[in-house]
Formats: C-alpha cells, sequence, structure tokens
C-alpha cells in the first residue's frame, strides 16, 4: 500500500508541473472546505430541527454545564479531527481533479500518436504517460512485427522466383539436349547404326538426369512442407551405415576409391524415419564420391558425445573455398557454377532438411585437403 501511494505521487511529479499540482491543491483544499462547511450547515440546520438532537444537546449542557461542552467543541482532538477530515476530503477531490487532467492528457497524446502512425514517424516516450508508453511500445511492437512479416514474405517470393528459375533452367539444360538429339534420330542425321547407338546413349542419360532432378525436387519440395510428417522408428545408425558402405562398395571400387569404417561404439540408436535417413547418407556417400575420388579414400565415423550420435562422412582432395562453405546446403547452390552435368544441386539441401526434420544438425567443413559432413542426430536410450 505504501509502495502504491509512492508511485502514485511519483507519477503525479512527473506527469505535472509543479504550478499545476499547486493549483490542483488549493482548488481541491478550498472545495473540501466548501464540502465540509455545506455538510457542517446542513448538520446544524438537522440539529434545530429536530427535537431529539436539541433536546439531547440541552440534556447534555445542564448536566456537564456549558463551559464543558464549549471546551469539548474547541479541544484540539476535536480540532485535529475537524483538519484531518478536511485533509482526506481535500485529497479526495486532488484525485479527482488528477483524475480529470490524465483523461484529457490521454485525450490529447492519443492525438498525437495517431498523427505519428499517419505519418509514420516514432513519438518520444518522456512526455508521454505510463497507459500511453505501454500503448506506444506495443503499437512499435505491431510495427517491427509488420515489418518482419513484410520482408519474410518478399524473400519467401524472391525464393519463390529464384526457385522457378533455378528448376526451368535446370530441366531446360537437359532437355534442351534430348530434343536435339532426337531430332538427329528423327531427321535420320546419323551415318550408321553406331552413331544412332550413341544418340541413343546420351538421350537415356540425359533422361535419367531430368528424372533424378524432378525426383530430388519433388523429395524436397515434401520435406519442406509443414503437412509432411516423419515416422518414429528406432534405427541403429552403425547397422545403417554398414549397409549402407556394402551397397556403395562396388560404386567406390570403379572408382579405385577405399572405404575407410571407424566406429566408436557398436549400439547408436536413435529415433526417426528409415527411409528419409537412408536418403541422407545416401546423398553425402553420393557427394564424397562424386567429388572426392582424387583422394582415393573416403572416411565413414560414429560416436556418441554429449546425448548426439555424431556421424562424420570425410573425402579427400580439392578443398571447398571457405567462403562457399556456409551455403553448401542451399538448393541448387554448386561450388563449381560451370559444373552443369553432374548433380542437381538439390542433395546437400534435401540432407540439410531431414536433419533439421529429426531435431539435428549437418555441417561442412574443409581443410588441408579434407573434407567433412558432420550429422548430429539425438540419441534415444531405448
Amino acid at each position: 500500500m505504501k509502495l502504491r501511494f509512492k508511485q502514485f505521487i511519483w507519477r503525479i511529479w512527473q506527469q505535472m508541473h509543479p504550478l499545476q499540482i499547486v493549483i490542483f491543491a488549493l482548488l481541491s483544499w478550498f472545495a473540501s472546505f466548501v464540502a465540509l462547511r455545506s455538510i457542517g450547515l446542513w448538520l446544524v440546520s438537522v440539529t434545530q430541527d429536530s427535537v431529539v438532537l436539541t433536546g439531547t444537546t440541552k440534556s447534555f449542557i445542564d448536566l456537564f454545564g456549558y463551559g464543558r461542552y464549549d471546551k469539548l467543541l474547541n479541544s484540539p482532538w476535536l480540532i485535529m479531527l475537524k483538519y484531518l477530515g478536511m485533509t482526506g476530503v481535500a485529497l479526495v477531490f486532488f484525485i479527482f481533479f488528477y483524475w480529470l487532467f490524465k483523461q484529457n492528457l490521454l485525450r490529447k497524446q492519443l492525438r498525437q500518436i495517431n498523427e505519428a502512425i499517419l505519418q509514420d514517424q516514432p513519438m518520444e516516450q518522456d512526455s508521454l504517460i505510463p497507459e500511453i508508453v505501454q500503448l506506444e511500445e506495443s503499437i512499435e511492437k505491431m510495427r517491427v512485427h509488420q515489418a518482419e512479416l513484410i520482408e519474410q514474405e518478399q524473400e519467401a517470393q524472391q525464393a519463390k522466383n529464384d526457385l522457378i528459375t533455378n528448376v526451368s533452367h535446370d530441366l531446360r539444360t537437359p532437355l534442351t539436349s534430348i530434343l536435339g538429339y532426337l531430332s538427329y534420330i528423327h531427321e535420320d542425321r546419323y551415318r550408321d547404326e553406331v552413331e544412332l547407338r550413341h544418340y541413343t546413349e546420351l538421350v537415356y542419360g540425359k533422361a535419367q538426369r531430368l528424372h533424378k532432378l524432378i525426383d530430388d525436387l519433388f523429395d524436397y519440395t515434401r520435406l519442406e512442407s509443414t503437412e509432411f510428417q516423419i515416422k518414429e522408428d528406432t534405427l541403429d545408425m552403425v547397422e545403417l551405415l554398414r549397409q549402407l558402405v556394402s551397397e556403395y562398395e562396388r560404386s567406390a571400387a570403379e572408382k579405385e576409391v577405399r572405404i575407410v569404417e571407424m566406429y566408436a561404439v557398436e549400439n547408436l540408436k536413435v529415433m526417426g524415419d528409415g527411409m528419409q535417413i537412408m536418403r541422407l547418407f545416401e546423398n553425402l556417400f553420393s557427394n564424397a564420391l562424386r567429388y572426392g575420388a582424387s583422394g582415393k579414400k573416403i572416411d565413414i565415423s560414429a560416436k556418441k558425445e554429449a546425448g548426439m550420435a555424431i556421424i562424420e562422412v570425410s573425402n579427400y582432395g580439392a578443398e571447398i573455398p571457405a567462403g562457399d562453405l556456409p551455403q553448401l546446403f542451399d538448393r541448387f547452390y554448386k561450388v563449381d557454377k560451370n559444373r552443369t552435368t553432374t548433380g542437381t544441386g538439390l542433395g546437400l539441401a534435401i540432407a540439410k532438411s531431414i536433419v533439421e526434420r529429426h531435431g539435428g544438425q549437418v555441417f561442412a567443413t574443409s581443410r588441408k585437403g579434407k573434407t567433412t559432413f558432420t550429422v548430429k542426430l539425438p540419441v534415444t536410450e531405448s
């Protein structure tokens, strides 16, 4: 109660000029004097008109004497009580006058805020009352939130435009080649069956790349959708990695690449969608074979640390520039801008989406001829 009274006094001191406080205090005191005087005269009138009250007063005088009656009326305690009553009534009047002042100030500052909003200008909060300050802060938060929503909408629109542009370009490239080779075949512009076979194989290869791009695009769009639900199965990551290594051994052998497995644990289980996790590491394995074949070795390691399964896929060869590392997982991003015949530019973006949907992280490092993709997934004890 005492704290609230101090806050009230401090609020008055902040919002009102000292001269206004003095004028309000004088008006409140005068109003209380008039009010109490009027009440006193009314009580005297009621007393004189009342036979009971008049008889009671006469009986008191006859019993104790007029001197004691007069002394009681002019006693310090009664006078102090009278002034305390006047002070209390004056305080009530002061609060009433302050309320009227505050309402007027509130309307004035609301008009100022309205003008500031129309002119899209911020307001100085030093002269604002606390209620208006809270309102101004709420409006400012709404402004910032609206600006963020507009920026997000612009980014989403730009991302959509970029996606359409990149997809159109990547679809057009193999499709143009397919149509070109098919025109040779259709118009019989080949010398012999050997050249016809060559054109047919080129068309088949381009068609496969086109099919892979469409599949990757579909998978990426599905993973980015909030409606897509992943399964929650218990997966043994070491067993899954060994299975993938056995599947990629033939491809690695054809490129004379050796796969080295290093598992610090044998029981490394995570909760997740087996098909999606498999797709994640297929993309990382394919990426390592495609761009690290010159190093002749791929390292696969797995360990458990701080409640996370940490799997690393490393290849050796040309380093990835530091400036390209943060963008590796962006869709359609390629370190070599001239490389258009291999990869869809969506593999690592799909890998990132899968990891994030499972509550994990994926990042890449590249130094001293070694490029490592690290995947972190929450482990389960079940």
